[in-house]
């Protein structure tokens, strides 16, 4: 009788890992899944998009007997460029035995899974917080006060951005977030006027009709300009995936171990330019 070996078994063994790192890498993308996506559009290959800024339309007023107007904007162009590879690899000794222990295997994966995912997380972070047009200061190192957080907001609105809209979202860092668990404001339910009860559940939720998240991409070291959180609106970064999380294994007789290697290839940029005031990015700022 046969036995199954590492060579016979190989054709599983990339589909087991890709499958448990994949899985793991989804849990963990977060930020991805709240700017607006053109994965599918380079999905075909390509290194470059180019995504048209259709120019805002003013409708005009039609006088009776008289012809339209035809309007010809020039509208401008965002280049979403896929240049950001990065990759986990591992050389596991025995492989076999690896995937016949669950709780190693698991292991190996999600640490391979959450290092893919957390690249994508904090380039994705990094580029929001390159917009420099609405940078908001903050009187106090990592604390962000209603008023404060009310006047980044009112820059929205100064650009016709609704953020009560389901697509915008508040991102601070752990020093800021735990200080807005103690800001009645936030907290209070005859401020907040809804049933939600963050001082019962330890999580903030939900502010001004935004989704609250901390994060660890947002620093808290109390440096002069340092960003702090950011509020931000879907349509304000352009994302594209060309390489979703994969996985490619080979067999190393001279370790007498299998070589895993997983990447992703992607690029994210900014929807406006890095100073616009329009981009729907604001960025709260240490003073």
């Amino acid at each position: 009788m046969a036995n199954v070996t590492v060579s016979t078994a190989a054709n599983f063994i990339p589909e087991m890992w890709r499958d448990a790192i994949l899985d793991y890498a989804e849990r963990k993308f977060q930020l991805r899944n709240q700017v607006t996506d053109f994965s599918s559009m380079v999905s075909g290959g390509g290194d470059v998009l180019n995504i048209p800024k259709v120019a805002e339309e003013t409708a005009a007023a039609k006088s009776a007997g008289s012809a339209v107007t035809y309007s010809a904007n020039t509208d401008g162009v965002r280049q979403l460029t896929i240049d950001q590879h990065h990759y986990e690899a591992k050389r596991i000794e025995d492989i076999v035995r690896v995937q016949e222990s669950a709780d190693l295997f698991n292991a190996y994966a999600k640490s391979m899974g959450y290092a893919l995912a957390k690249k994508v997380e904090s380039f994705l972070a990094a580029t929001i917080q390159g917009n420099t047009g609405n940078n908001t200061d903050v009187a106090t190192d990592n604390i962000l006060l209603p008023a404060e957080l009310r006047g980044g907001l009112e820059k929205f609105l100064d650009a016709n951005h609704d953020y009560t809209d389901g697509e915008t979202y508040l991102y601070v860092n752990p020093k800021v977030y735990m200080g807005l668990m103690g800001q009645g404001d936030f907290t209070e339910s005859q401020k907040r006027g809804d049933a939600v009860n963050p001082i019962v559940s330890g999580s903030v939720m939900e502010i001004y009709g935004m989704p609250v998240y901390a994060s660890t991409d947002w620093s808290e070291s109390g440096t002069d300009g340092t960003q702090i959180g950011s509020a931000f609106k879907k349509e304000a970064v352009y994302f594209g995936q060309q390489i979703a999380p994969r996985v490619q294994s080979a067999y190393d007789i001279d370790h007498l171990a299998t070589s895993v290697v997983a990447d992703v290839l992607f690029g994210a940029v900014l929807s406006h330019a890095a100073n616009s005031t329009s981009a729907g990015i604001v960025n709260f700022l240490n003073p």
